[in-house]
């Protein structure tokens, strides 16, 4: 475990303590419990306590069955992009649902967040057999569609920067490991519109995904479709690449409109 430092000297003790308990929080996603904080921060436990429940009361931290604290989704909201006063999520919040309808498989909304990608709104498959991520997971960019939409759209400064910073770690056999033949993959897709993950992250997976963009064409969001590869097939990936883009299209005219 990683000993996050306390600032001594800070202006407003709480304030710092709160957020070097979200700090610490952020690098262990199964949750710590209360005396682990502790040992980690070297704060009473009085005061963790009387911190950890007014942020639990906020939605900034979730307390489970187990006593563990982890981080909330709070904090996602707030780092969710609005664009012209409108909000990411709640103007794609319709398109997905409808997504979700006309494909049969899972479909998410991701927003870059460094050098990764972070989930913020996921709508599962109702079929028996499906993929399923937490809001709040992060991936890297390299190895599945949505993070690729980041690699291959918007500004070019910005994405050759990602694209600089990526470990290439290889996760299964078709995980691209260089990036040379990554560029490859994304001047096709910025061609076709769409990114594609052939299982390079998760075996059995396949996933599409489009870029969504905000009223000054910044690049906003990732729209992905993610499924079993028996059900998204690469002989349909065109089918797929087309949903995907339209309602990426349509999130984007209800962003700037």
């Amino acid at each position: 475990m990683t000993r996050i430092p306390i600032n001594n000297k800070a202006l407003a003790p709480s304030t710092d303590r709160c957020l070097a308990i979200l700090e610490l929080l952020s690098q262990h996603p199964a949750g710590l419990t209360l005396t682990d904080i502790h040992r980690l921060l070297g704060i009473s436990k009085n005061m963790i306590f009387r911190i950890l429940g007014d942020l639990s009361s906020r939605g900034y931290t979730h307390k489970t069955e187990s006593k563990t604290y982890s981080l909330g989704t709070k904090l996602l909201e707030l780092a969710v992009p609005n664009a012209a006063g409108k909000n990411l999520v709640d103007e794609a919040t319709p398109e997905i649902k409808a997504l979700r309808h006309e494909s049969g498989e899972s479909v998410g909304l991701l927003i870059p967040s460094g050098n990764e990608a972070v989930l913020v709104y996921f709508q599962p498959s109702r079929q028996p057999i499906r993929i399923i991520y937490d809001i709040g997971v992060r991936i890297p960019l390299y190895c599945n569609a949505p993070g690729k939409v980041f690699l291959a759209f918007g500004d070019e400064a910005e994405r050759k920067r990602k694209l600089a910073a990526q470990s290439f770690e290889r996760f299964t056999a078709r995980t691209i490991t260089t990036p040379a033949k990554l560029e490859k993959e994304l001047e096709l897709a910025r061609k076709e519109g769409y990114t594609l993950d052939l299982a390079e992250e998760i075996e059995g997976s396949h996933c599409v995904a489009a870029p969504v963009f905000a009223d000054d064409d910044r690049l906003v969001a990732a729209i992905v479709i993610t499924g079993p590869l028996e059900r998204i097939r690469k002989e349909k990936f065109k089918h797929f690449g087309r949903m995907a883009t339209d309602a990426a299209a349509r999130i984007t005219a209800r962003l700037k409109h």
